[in-house]
């Protein structure tokens, strides 16, 4: 079967999602199967479903060992995100590494002031989007792609998001080099899935041949913060060698040590 953009809409209506919401999208196209004008399509479903009084905000993600320039700069989250960041109405912010983009009413003001130091923390354009009432739909990915989750890591004050590193980017028709915060390891993220679940902030549905979840995104950061609060390690990865984990374990037994 080939989707055509009539199709997604109605996939993305069965998840729940509504004219006027405000959602940010993580996504796999290959996921999808064929896809009937590809991830341009995709897009203009999503817009289409969410109406010219919705914002749809997706992650636009760059490299670190390449100046940053927002006009330019290919995205590395996918096929769908780089189609969305090249729309002419697509706002995109500026931080030099975890940049988003955006494209609805409130797209300007969701990506503005997007500090080097805040990549994706309290303030940032994601959480700005989740909290009160945005939307976090998985499309034909799992909640290792969701960036929402490094959000919630901040906001627990977990003591291994202290990294950062330094990277270029083109500002006042220069490079410079700014400091940026570094995000963690997220291949140990899906231990939220069953708690969403089980918290009944999540619908789930197939689009295609993708697995597809639209979640409050809200009541997520509180679940998860909730957790780390419990456990400070409990997103952590247990594959072997890692080496981000290996640094959070170490951190966290030296934040819990006594003095």
């Amino acid at each position: 079967m080939t989707l055509t953009r009539a199709q997604l809409r109605s996939g993305f209506r069965g998840l729940g999602l509504e004219p006027g919401a405000t959602v940010v999208v993580h996504s796999s196209l290959s996921s999808l199967g064929r896809v009937r004008g590809g991830a341009d399509a995709v897009v203009d479903a999503l817009c289409g479903t969410v109406g010219p009084d919705g914002t749809v905000m997706v992650p636009t993600f760059t490299r670190y060992d390449e100046p940053y320039d927002p006009a330019t700069s290919p995205s590395t989250t996918g096929a769908i995100t780089e189609a969305f960041r090249r729309r002419e109405k697509a706002v995109r912010s500026p931080h030099p590494t975890k940049s988003v983009a955006a494209i609805g009413p409130n797209a300007g003001a969701l990506v503005a002031e997007h500090e080097p130091s805040n990549s994706i923390g309290p303030g940032s354009p994601l959480h700005r989007l989740l909290d009160p009432d945005g939307r976090i739909l998985l499309l034909g990915v799992d909640h290792t792609a969701n960036s929402a989750i490094h959000v919630a890591e901040r906001l627990a004050a977990v003591p291994y998001r202290d990294q950062t590193a330094t990277v270029e980017t083109h500002a006042e028709n220069a490079v410079r080099s700014v400091e940026v915060n570094r995000v963690h390891c997220s291949r140990g993220f899906e231990v939220v899935g069953p708690l969403a679940r089980q918290a009944g902030i999540v619908s789930h549905g197939s689009i295609g041949d993708a697995d597809a979840r639209l979640l409050d995104g809200a009541a997520l950061l509180s679940l998860t913060v909730g957790l780390l609060d419990t456990d400070p390690g409990a997103l952590l990865c247990s594959l072997p060698g890692c080496d981000r984990c290996q640094y959070a374990r170490e951190r966290i037994e030296r934040y819990d040590s006594p003095s």
